[in-house]
């Protein structure tokens, strides 16, 4: 079968989303398959341009006749580099995040800014993480949404909570301060307040948010990790949304929207992600949590334009 753009998954969701995005973002054509790592591999994946055969893998590849490559993450970047070994100039493979070693392998690498990780020629830096939707996405007629929050009129506030990542791992008193604050400032507004949790937020997070809410006058509604995914469709109905610092992907998202978004620190920032998040508030994409909800003149973050202009240089430099 012959298609412009194989996107290679593996059944992580903000991994799989970031290589759509891209394949969106690009104008692409494209087919997704998802594939199962061989170990080695997938531990040490700078040895990929050792790997002449990839098994059951490279069989499922080679049904399709395609020009463009996308992987994501660590985790693939060395299957990116062993179908580059084997495929050479019969395909361009462009692979998404810092791959952790360098390989002439890859043809294109798109990285966020924060990540420390530069080379020469081939390169594309972006600002967080690629968005798998828009805002035309955002505000097409659902009809879930449309029933199960009929009665949640306007101002609505959308909370995003995130869990523990490598740098930190926040505690209960942690989301107890922010859900708090967020409770006081939603009633300064007579505001409804839908809380949406991400893979990583503890499961008594949701009890403990549920005990804080539990006297809140106005509609209040959390998500459930058992019950039909709510977002990104439920941000077409908000009027304000808090997302936690943990999450790149989270706060990519919506600082693209046309909402007012507002930053909820868990802990202090410390790490490579505080560039990311004095950057966003520098372009006024996005506010810090302070107590209050208001609007302000946000301009989304778009990572579209650059990513094309400077996939294009980069194709021209590869043709010649």
């Amino acid at each position: 079968m012959k298609i412009e753009c194989l996107i290679l998954l593996i059944g992580i969701k903000g991994i799989d989303n970031q290589s759509i995005a891209l394949a969106k973002n690009l104008g692409f054509e494209f087919k997704k398959i998802k594939i199962e790592i061989n170990p080695f591999l997938r531990t040490f994946p700078f040895f990929g341009h050792l790997f002449n055969n990839l098994g059951n893998n490279l069989k499922l590849i080679k049904k399709y006749n395609f020009k463009y490559l996308i992987t994501t993450g660590k985790k693939l970047s060395g299957v990116s580099v062993a179908l580059k070994k084997i495929y050479g100039e019969k395909i361009i493979n462009i692979h998404l995040q810092k791959p952790n070693f360098y390989s002439k392998y890859f043809d294109i690498l798109v990285t966020p800014e924060h990540d420390d990780f530069y080379r020469k020629n081939n390169i594309i830096k972006i600002i967080g993480s690629l968005v798998p939707f828009n805002e035309i996405e955002i505000k097409k007629k659902n009809p879930l949404i449309e029933k199960k929050f009929k009665y949640f009129k306007s101002p609505n506030v959308l909370v995003l909570l995130g869990g523990k990542s490598k740098r930190f791992t926040p505690t209960n008193t942690d989301y107890s301060k922010l859900l708090l604050d967020i409770k006081y400032a939603a009633k300064k507004i007579s505001a409804n307040v839908i809380i949406c949790q991400s893979r990583r937020t503890p499961e008594n997070i949701l009890y403990l948010a549920e005990q804080i809410f539990s006297d809140f006058t106005s509609h209040f509604y959390i998500s459930k990790k058992d019950e039909p995914n709510i977002y990104p469709s439920i941000i077409k109905i908000c009027d304000y949304i808090v997302v936690t610092n943990d999450s790149v992907n989270m706060i990519s998202e919506t600082a693209s929207t046309t909402k007012n978004l507002f930053l909820g620190y868990l802990n202090k920032e410390k790490s490579k992600l505080k560039s990311f998040h004095e950057k966003l508030l520098k372009y006024n994409s996005i506010k810090i949590f302070k107590n209050s909800f208001y609007n302000f003149k946000k301009i989304p973050l778009d990572n579209q334009k650059k990513l094309n202009k400077d996939f294009k240089l980069i194709l021209k430099k590869l043709s010649k």
